[in-house]
């Protein structure tokens, strides 16, 4: 490790309260783990508020459905003097969502919060109301949310807090998208109405129906049979006929729900390791990336180019790090035993370790 990194890693000061603060972690990331293990036939994605958000990350998005809580183990725990990102690390969620959970308590009318990577870290705040109403309050709104990145010790993100200005012919709605709306909202009910009367189990079902191309997609199980899958056609195509609706064309998508599942746990495994590295300027990360074909691996993206010096030290350091987080005894529930690979790239793309 080279000495500027190991300088900066011995800081770091070990919160008295680790061990009982990555139990609860670990018991929180489980249960919530657990309990979203099954596909069900409707997505819930999980939101980063009660009100309308959104996330523009453009070097890379967080795809899994199910996010678990920050944790380490006591082995870990006993090496935080040399990991900042264990030894700092608490249980919380993703940060945006912790951000929009605060200014909704202190009642800021957020439109939005969400995070970008492509111009550097920035979290985005859109705030409604006046152009008065939004100067008065911009200020706190900016030193709340930087509150929250300094209690992670956060300090890779800038911050942009924005007005939400209301396009009012933007949001008028025509008749015709209307009744499109309404259509599509019928038939998605009584659709999924009728194959679980029929006790059809499937996973997802969406519903095209714009200018340029209407059907109507099924995800399935893939172990469904052919004829099983003419049987799902024909009871969509009766709810349509049956209720004078032009007609949709069906396409079926198989699913391996073995490796559905394996991507879920991985997107989670990628929130655990990802939060704190993007978060802090001494990891150097800038975006994460992972797959599950053929087999897991997790990819880091570096602002280190390939011809600095100790870019290879660097590269091997990361590496570590992630390896020992990913092999303590709290992680094997999720890990589950899968061959994965550890990929730290640099600025120009090239692996380091």
């Amino acid at each position: 490790m080279n000495n500027k990194l190991k300088h900066e890693l011995e800081k770091i000061e070990i919160p008295s309260e680790l061990h009982n603060r990555a139990k609860m972690g670990f018991q929180k990331a489980k249960a919530e783990l657990n309990g979203s293990s099954e596909v069900n036939k409707r997505s819930k994605n999980r939101w980063f508020s009660k009100k309308t958000t959104y996330v523009c990350a453009a070097v890379v998005l967080f795809f899994g459905l199910f996010i678990g809580s920050a944790f380490v183990s006591p082995v870990m725990a006993k090496m935080a003097s040399k990991l900042p990102y264990l030894g700092q690390i608490f249980e919380s969620d993703l940060v945006v969502s912790d951000i929009a959970e605060e200014l909704e308590k202190m009642d800021y009318p957020i439109s939005g919060v969400g995070v970008s990577y492509q111009d550097g870290k920035e979290i985005s705040i859109r705030i409604r109301g006046s152009e008065e109403y939004f100067n008065e309050i911009k200020e706190d709104v900016e030193k709340t949310t930087h509150d929250i990145l300094g209690s992670r010790n956060y300090d890779a993100y800038t911050v942009k807090v924005s007005r939400a200005e209301v396009n009012e012919e933007f949001m008028k709605i025509s008749e015709e998208d209307k009744k499109r709306i309404e259509e599509n909202d019928f038939l998605y009910k009584t659709i999924n109405d009728v194959l679980e009367k029929h006790g059809y189990d499937i996973l997802t079902l969406s519903i095209k129906n714009d200018n340029l191309k209407r059907g109507i997609m099924v995800e399935v199980p893939e172990t469904e049979s052919k004829a099983q899958l003419d049987k799902i056609e024909s009871l969509i195509n009766d709810v349509v006929e049956s209720n004078d609706i032009e007609t949709y064309p069906v396409e079926f998508k198989k699913v391996d729900l073995e490796k559905r599942e394996q991507e879920a746990r991985w997107a989670n495994i990628l929130h655990l390791v990802g939060e704190d590295l993007l978060g802090k300027k001494i990891y150097k990360i800038t975006g994460l990336a992972n797959s599950v074909d053929p087999e897991p691996e997790i990819i880091f993206k570096s602002s280190v180019k390939s011809t600095d010096p100790d870019a290879k030290e660097y590269g091997e350091d990361m590496e570590k790090i992630i390896e020992d987080f990913l092999s303590s005894e709290e992680m094997k529930d999720k890990v589950k035993g899968d061959s994965y690979t550890i990929t730290i790239r640099s600025k120009d793309h090239k692996k380091l370790n």
